[in-house]
Formats: structure tokens, sequence, C-alpha cells
């Protein structure tokens, strides 16, 4: 009996059995050696098989094609070889632990099923949104493995075309896919009716744990390079810059012999970025207002020094490539940032002036200290932080602080490296409890609203699962899936 219906495909039952009998053959099917095609043209001759329903002459074809097929949903079909690249994909992150092969073809199997739908319900992705996030996932390659040859390696490619080719397919399909989420999603909503409902529903022993959280505000001090420090990465950055203007010489390769930035060095410099990339604003600036071709004249980031050069606009995403410079900084005014912090701590415990009043007027870190110095949740909107969650280091430095509290003076390291130092003042310290409605509300309705919109997603999908054409391939007939793919 057939899995499910085919929509829009009018195929016979005796010509879809032949079919989907080859179609799913396991690997033991020969291969000759004078006979080798992509992946990309199995999946086709599958389709083209599928859809000439006046003919079994594709069958002949599928199967001598056929390397092994794990799955075909709509018009998607899934090769055993999808099933490795998944396992190329995920491999080294701690967080999904060890994925069975039925978990990775279930996985595969409802990606493909948003996607397919995605398609069905005009969701588009452009082209450009593609490509920026291809050149971001190469770039972070690079930034691990080092070399375009580790990188091509590591995902068994022969030439960056190719892995770019491969990677611009599995970023569109995992787009479509949240595409479609969010569609049936984007409606969702739910009332304070509703998160009462669910927190009370919980049995008493189920209810979530949360850990120990703060609030709490800092006070950061960065030692200052001299003004002739400065001068000189700014007259280093002119120098690079003029002989590229007025010699012609190779900005990329002045980027990798000169460029402190450790993650673009290697490349000449090149970054591929759009306006609502979180790149700092001072860099965005000088990025957008070039023209092609274009090098801007030295400029100050929280990183350092940069001049940057426009590479090639395409759309609106731009290539760029930029050259960063440190001052250095030397010990002596290393000292002097801790010994100014500690004045200010003594300020502060002496009742001279307010942590808040400090933090406005003396904190280096302009993005905190307009607000007093509190650090703020970014995914929430609170101020609560959940202690686990902050790095070890600064973790130790604060478990043990109580409310009111200030700290010593902490030594870190920021973004590039340099010594910091900064103070924390504990405003408020929730210990880890079991959820309470009234103190934890905005948490419980989170995970309320997320249990709904799961819901309405299994919902849709075993609604499509009645009218989406799906098979599976035998070897995996005997999973447990979560979902009734093979029905």
């Amino acid at each position: 009996m057939m899995l499910s219906r085919v929509k829009n495909l009018k195929l016979n039952h005796r010509f879809l059995f032949v079919v989907l009998g080859f179609a799913f053959a396991k690997a033991s099917i020969a291969q000759t050696d004078t006979l080798q095609i992509s992946d990309e043209q199995v999946k086709e001759e599958v389709l083209m098989a599928m859809r000439k329903a006046d003919s079994v002459k594709p069958v002949v074809q599928v199967r001598e094609l056929i390397d092994g097929v794990s799955g075909v949903v709509g018009d998607y079909v899934i090769l055993n070889s999808d099933i490795k690249k998944q396992l190329l994909e995920i491999q080294g992150d701690q967080d999904l632990g060890e994925l069975t092969d039925c978990q990775l073809i279930e996985s595969i199997l409802r990606e493909k099923m948003f996607a397919h739908h995605a398609i069905q319900d005009s969701i588009t992705v452009s082209d450009q949104e593609v490509e920026a996030e291809t050149d971001q996932r190469i770039a972070y390659f690079k930034s691990i493995l080092g070399t375009d040859e580790k990188v091509l390696e590591k995902y068994q490619k022969s030439s960056m075309p190719e892995l770019r080719s491969a990677l611009n397919r599995i970023t569109r399909d995992m787009k479509l896919a949240q595409r479609m989420q969010q569609r049936i999603t984007e409606e969702v909503e739910i009332t304070p009716e509703e998160v009462r409902a669910f927190f009370y529903d919980l049995p008493e022993d189920k209810r979530p744990l949360f850990n120990t959280e703060v609030e709490m505000a800092q006070i950061v001090v960065k030692p200052k390079p001299s003004e002739d420090a400065v001068k000189e990465v700014v007259d280093k950055l002119k120098d690079y810059r003029q002989d590229v203007l007025d010699n012609g010489a190779s900005f990329a390769a002045k980027a990798a012999l000169f460029s402190e930035d450790i993650a673009t060095e290697r490349q000449g410099g090149i970054i591929t970025l759009k306006r609502g990339d979180p790149f700092v604003k001072e860099f965005k600036e000088a990025a957008f207002s070039l023209t092609e071709g274009e090098i801007s004249e030295p400029f100050e980031t929280i990183f350092g020094w940069h001049i940057l050069k426009v590479d090639k606009i395409k759309g609106q995403v731009r290539d760029v490539r930029h050259i960063l410079l440190y001052p250095y900084i030397a010990v002596a005014q290393v000292n002097e940032a801790k010994q100014n912090l500690d004045k200010i701590r003594d300020k502060i415990i002496l009742k001279e002036m307010t942590f808040d009043q400090a933090a406005r007027e003396m904190s280096d870190e302009k993005e905190t200290a307009k607000n007093g110095g509190k650090l703020i949740n970014p995914n929430t909107g609170e101020a609560r932080l959940d202690l686990t969650r902050l790095s070890e280091d600064l973790t130790r430095q604060i478990i043990f602080l109580e409310k009111g509290d200030i700290s010593g003076i902490i030594d870190e390291k920021d973004q590039i490296g340099r010594t910091t130092f900064k103070i924390i003042y504990i405003i408020n310290k929730i210990k880890d409890h079991k959820a309470d409605y009234a103190l934890d509300y905005l948490k419980i309705k989170d995970i309320a609203l997320k249990d709904k919109q799961v819901k309405a997603i299994r919902k849709w999908q075993s609604d499509k699962l009645k009218d989406t054409y799906i098979k599976i391939g035998n070897e995996f007939k005997g999973c447990d899936f979560e979902n009734q793919w093979n029905k």
C-alpha cells in the first residue's frame, strides 16, 4: 500500500510500485567504473521517472543510476550521501551529542517537508541572502581550519565553487524551512490565562528549576595608548593606503602581511557584509559610504585602527578588505588604568559617589555606561542573568557576592586580547529555585508560548503528512520516528 497519496501527480499504482522499488534499492546495486554521476543527476532522474506516468522507460535508468536513495519528500530526493553530509555538518557540535541515523533522517525529512511546502506557498529566499550567508559560513570555516585546502578536504569538495554551490543549496533549503515554520507560528499568541493554566497544569515535581540569577552593573576601565602610539599606527595605515593608490600595490597582500585581524589576515583581509550584519557602527559606515575600489582614510573602532577597501558591490552585499592595527600600550599605562579603577571603587565604598553615577561618568564601556553600568540579557531583554551562562572566570569572581556587594578588581581580556579592568556591583541575586509563577512569570510565559508554537507545528506536520508524497528507504522502516513518515 502506498505510504501517502501523491499530490498533483497522476501515477497509477503499478508504475509507482516499480519506480519506488528501484528508487529505494540499497547501495548494493552495482555501479560500473564507466557510469559515475552526481547526486543532483540521481535526484533528477528519480523525479523524472516519478513524473512520466505514460512510460516505464525511465525506470530502467533509475535502476542503473541509483547509488542509494534514503527518502523522497514532495520534490526532494534524499540520498544516502545526504545523511553523510548532515553528519559532517554537525560533527564536533557538543550540544547535539551522538545522533542516530534514524534521528538524522527524520531531521532531514522534516526540513525537506517544510522547504517543499514553503515553495508551494510561494515563500521565497533571495539569491543575495543565500550567497551572503554562504560567504559568512565559508569565512567561518576558514577562520577555524586555516586554509581553503583544509576546508575543501573536510567537506570533501574538489574546488571552492563546488563547495559554494553545495552550501547555497543547503542554505536555501534551511531558510525555506525556517520561513515555513515562522509562517506557521507567526500568529500564535498566548494570553495571561493560558500562561497561568500552563503553569498550574504542570505537576509540582515537573515544574522547571531555574538557576541562580543576578542583576548587576559594571564599571570598565581600559588602558589607553599614548598619543605617539596612536599616531604611529595611523601613519602606517596612511602609508599603506598611499602605496596602493600611487604605486598599485596589492591591498590584499598588505592585509596578509600587516593586519592584526587574525580571522581575516590569511584571506587578505576579506569580509562580506550587509547592512543588517552585527559589525560595529564605524566599520559599517565606512563600508557603505565608499564606492567600489575606494579606500577609506584611517578610522577607529573598539578593535583598533583600520583602513578599508570596497572590493565588490553585489546589491545589498559588499565584499570589503581591511587592515587592522593596534596602538602599542605600555605596561605603565596598564598599571595606571588599574590604579584609576581602584580609586573609583574606594569612592563608591566610602559613599562619595554612587555606583550608578560612577559608571555614567567614568566607565569606558559606553554601551553600559549610559545605563549606570547595568547589564541586560540580550536574549530576553531582562536585567536578570543566569549565573551558569556567564564566563567561568567571571562566575568565580562573583559567585559568593550577595545583594549590595561590590567585587574586587577583575582582570579580563577584550575581544582582541588586550587587558581591561572591571568592578561588578550586585543589584539583586535570586538563588536557584523551582519555578514561581509571580517571580518567574516572563520565563514561564516564554516556555508556554514555545510549547504552543511546537503544538502548532506538530499539528501542521500531521495535517501535511496526509497530502505530501513521502517515501523512506527500507533501511529506515524500523525506526521509531516522532512522525509517521513510513505509514
